[in-house]
């Protein structure tokens, strides 16, 4: 039988769910999907005994997988929890479906960074013991121009490709630098586009057009528009910069999630959309 992670398609993932639900210990279990590296941080705030938990990269996928599932088995509690990404500056509706959840911030990982005793728990495990704000809000600020560029793409739906800029550790004035950003991106993007099956055109993006939203968008919280990869990466050259630690983005994550303790998780908006969920359905939380 294949694993989750062998699966191609939504339409995988629902027939293995479907043969896990025949097993009878599993018939009134709630099914809770969730993007496969997230499980990490969630798994410490669902009762095991009363859900089935589901998970492989890509929203898109996890999503289609569950209304799929749905139409199949509508008797079964199914419910989803996803990365908002840019979806609060788009101004979504996020209560469309009451079973589909979403991160506070950009994604889960911005999320825990959102709470103070993650960041101070960042800050003691390092030993840093400088301006904790300052050392965010530089992060922040680093990234300004490279997070309003992703939004811009995002919105525009112009099909950029940031594998030249995985890793975020160069100097502050190229990511400074709208020019220098898109002209990173601009070739690899391209190939990624020549090779693929889109049917939205590509469109080279330009610097001034992004200066424009800049403009219009100055005050958005940066917890929003900031990708969680690009921020932990950024904060590791932080560290590494202030600090006499050297850790990678994996070592950062693994404090990040041992703060994000059951305390920090019930302060989120995402646990009180999940406990009024609960309230209504079954309760498949920790206490």
């Amino acid at each position: 039988m294949k694993s989750l992670v062998e699966c191609s398609s939504p339409q995988q993932m629902v027939s293995l769910l479907m043969i896990k639900l025949s097993n009878f210990n599993n018939r009134t279990k709630v099914v809770v999907w969730v993007e496969g590296k997230d499980w990490r941080v969630y798994s410490k705030f669902f009762d095991s005994d009363k859900i089935i938990q589901y998970g492989k990269s890509g929203c898109k996928q996890i999503e289609e997988a569950h209304y799929l599932f749905k139409e199949k088995v509508s008797h079964v509690n199914s419910i989803v929890i996803l990365d908002a990404d840019f979806r609060r500056l788009e101004k979504c509706n996020l209560k469309t479906d009451p079973n589909i959840f979403y991160t506070d911030g950009h994604d889960v990982e911005m999320m825990m960074v959102k709470q103070e005793k993650v960041r101070i728990g960042i800050c003691e495990g390092f030993e840093y013991d400088g301006d904790k704000k300052q050392f965010f809000d530089d992060i922040f600020q680093d990234l300004y121009y490279l997070s309003y560029f992703k939004w811009f793409d995002y919105h525009y739906k112009r099909c950029y490709k940031y594998e030249p800029l995985s890793n975020v550790h160069q100097d502050q004035a190229k990511l400074s630098d709208l020019n220098w950003i898109e002209k990173t991106l601009y070739e690899c993007s391209k190939k990624a586009w020549d090779k693929s099956n889109h049917h939205t055109p590509f469109i080279r993006i330009k610097p001034d057009d992004v200066k424009k939203i800049i403009k219009a968008n100055n005050s958005i919280d940066p917890y929003e528009i900031t990708n969680g990869h690009d921020f932990y990466n950024r904060m590791c050259k932080h560290i590494q910069d202030k600090t006499k630690y050297v850790r990678n983005e994996e070592c950062l994550n693994d404090t990040v999630i041992a703060n994000f303790d059951i305390e920090q998780f019930q302060k989120t908006e995402l646990h009180k959309s999940l406990k009024s969920w609960c309230d209504t359905n079954v309760d498949i939380l920790k206490k």
